[in-house]
């Protein structure tokens, strides 16, 4: 018996020996790069901030993960194998600041003595192509399909304003907001602009379009006033963005795949930049220091459900109760050195984002934490970066909006149109407060307005305290205003200008490692697997949420907030979306 016993023994070690051999050979040569390869880098659908290489990564195929594009090309950068990077910009959603983080790795990619080619389908198609083209002009050279055109025709940013809606309907908006500029609920208590909405607005308008101009004017070699020119000429054809020197040459994909193949008379192998940036299957045995990364992406949700079903199958929110266990996490973890919290959020609940904050301080007392912000990190999105050692932003992010609204709808005299109606039978003077169906009485009025001044002052405590500046100093960027990374870096609301790549050089100065130091990298909140994401419905959620889907995210966030009997609803929210 024990003689089979052993049998069985060596047999099955022999076998799982001889399998892992396998798939260690198979491994390897999925990793192998030949020398004289060029990377394929392809941006098409919408830009999000984390993919996953997992079973759900090959599902969510109309999407540039950021995260998995950073690790090629920066891996590629350092390759002596990789000669060359070839860029294919199709049909990408970014926001500016992200265009701005991936023109700067294609710009580390060229210092390291290579080449780089850019084909664009079309920079726009019935709207706006100033990311894309953006993207594309950073490289050596600029291809353009030629019946492609160059939609470069500015910034926009538009306010919809719903009261004389809300009055056809008999719909009374009840909001109070501290900030003269937290100008969200606007839509629904305003018909037009306010002063300080419309000045707000101005400015940023003025200082995203000036980023715009400077970029296309550093990569083309044109001056500013040329490029306003050709701004104010826009939509311009291929043709004429040809002979104005916005493109290199006119010719189809495969034509630009044919001359990459063959650049400079040599033969390459093309390597996709997804296969190259997957890990290894052994990578993640390796020990030593790491660093974590913290993905705060989308509104700021009270519990643990990182779904808006209300909002659509398209968006995705960030949760206390996954940031809560993310930093915990990191936390508790000695081989985590430093943790890097990766904010593209314009806010959402004040509560929930208090929840995280608290986070982020607690593990900022134990180990270094530096805030790299993405397209937005403002309000909310802000109040979870400040207590880090470092926050770093892109010129172009979305951030501030430091300030506090609230409020609901009485839904009443709409009900009465229909012939509906509705009575209550109460104890307590407040318990009709929240209530739907009726105003704020002149006393629950001032109490909820003195409970948003509350929020406020404590908003500004905090980033007197995380900023290093009296609260008189922070009441003056406050005021719910809402500014460009480039604008809040001269505010001291922000430590320096950069991406992901100067966050993690911060984070290991922070931490006492060497510059050039290998570290692992371990993303949280971790990633559901197959059966959890199809279980919860998230399958169909996968897509980040768009730029574009942001255009109503305000009026749907405010009213669904509103209608669900949470008064501070979003005390922490930017409304702001630039058209790009």
């Amino acid at each position: 018996m024990f003689r089979r016993l052993f049998r069985w023994i060596i047999r099955t070690v022999v076998i799982a020996a001889v399998l892992i051999a396998i798939v260690a050979i198979s491994d390897y040569i999925s990793h192998r790069v030949q020398p004289n390869s060029v990377l394929a880098v392809e941006l098409d659908g919408t830009v999000v901030e984390r993919g996953s290489s997992s079973v759900l990564g090959l599902l969510s195929k109309n999407e540039t993960a950021l995260n998995t594009l950073r690790n090629a090309i920066d891996r590629g950068a350092k390759d002596p194998k990789i000669v060359g990077l070839e860029i294919k910009v199709l049909n990408p959603e970014m926001e500016l600041a992200q265009a701005q983080e991936i023109v700067a790795l294609i710009k580390s990619f060229e210092s390291h003595g290579k080449w780089t080619e850019a084909y664009l389908e079309t920079a726009g198609e019935s709207g706006l192509g100033n990311t894309p083209y953006i993207v594309a002009s950073a490289a050596d050279e600029v291809s353009l399909m030629p019946q492609g055109d160059l939609n470069l025709m500015g910034v926009q940013l538009r306010e919809l304003f719903m009261r004389g809606t809300l009055d056809w309907l008999g719909i009374t908006p009840n909001f109070a907001s501290a900030g003269q500029y937290k100008s969200a609920a606007n839509m629904f208590t305003n018909k037009d602009f306010t002063p300080a909405q419309k000045e707000e607005d101005e400015g940023l308008a003025g200082s995203l379009f000036d980023q715009i101009v400077a970029a296309m004017g550093a990569e083309r070699k044109l001056s500013p006033d040329t490029i306003k020119s050709l701004i104010d000429q826009a939509p311009i054809n291929a043709d004429d963005g040809l002979k104005a020197r916005l493109v290199d040459r006119l010719e189809y994909e495969d034509e630009f795949i044919e001359r990459v193949k063959n650049h400079g008379g040599s033969v390459h192998k093309v390597v996709d930049y997804t296969d190259y940036a997957r890990t290894s299957l052994f990578s993640n045995f390796s020990g030593g220091d790491e660093i974590a990364v913290i993905y705060g992406d989308g509104e700021i949700q009270r519990g643990g459900e990182g779904f808006d079903p209300f909002s659509g199958p398209d968006t995705t929110a960030m949760t206390s109760d996954d940031m809560t266990e993310a930093f915990k996490s990191a936390r508790e973890d000695d081989d985590v050195r430093a943790v890097i919290l990766r904010v593209d959020s314009p806010g959402g609940s004040m509560l929930a984002s208090e929840l995280i904050g608290r986070e982020v301080e607690l593990t900022a007392k134990k180990k270094p934490v530096v805030v790299s912000m993405s397209g937005y990190g403002a309000s909310g999105g802000y109040l979870i970066s400040i207590p880090a050692a470092k926050i770093i932003a892109e010129p172009g992010t979305i951030t501030g909006s430091i300030g506090v609204l609230g409020g609901k709808f009485n839904i009443t005299p709409a009900a009465q149109k229909i012939y509906a109606n509705t009575d209550a039978v109460s104890r307590g003077a407040n318990v009709g407060m929240f209530d739907m169906w009726t105003d704020f009485t002149p006393a629950q009025s001032k109490q909820f307005e003195d409970d948003i001044q509350r929020n406020y002052q404590y908003f500004l405590k905090l980033v007197s305290a995380g900023r290093h500046i009296t609260v008189e100093q922070a009441d003056a960027v406050a005021q719910g205003r809402v500014w460009t990374g480039e604008q809040a870096v001269n505010l001291k609301l922000v430590d320096s200008l950069g991406g992901l790549d100067d966050a993690m050089a911060a984070a290991k100065g922070l931490a006492r490692l060497a510059p050039d130091q290998p570290v692992g990298v371990i993303e949280l909140p971790a990633q559901p697997g197959l059966l959890q994401s199809l279980s919860s419905g998230k399958m169909v959620a996968s897509i980040a949420q768009r730029p574009a889907a942001r255009l109503v995210e305000p009026v749907v966030e405010l009213i669904r907030a509103a209608l669900s009997g949470h008064a501070i609803f979003s005390a922490a929210y930017c409304p702001v979306v630039p058209m790009l």
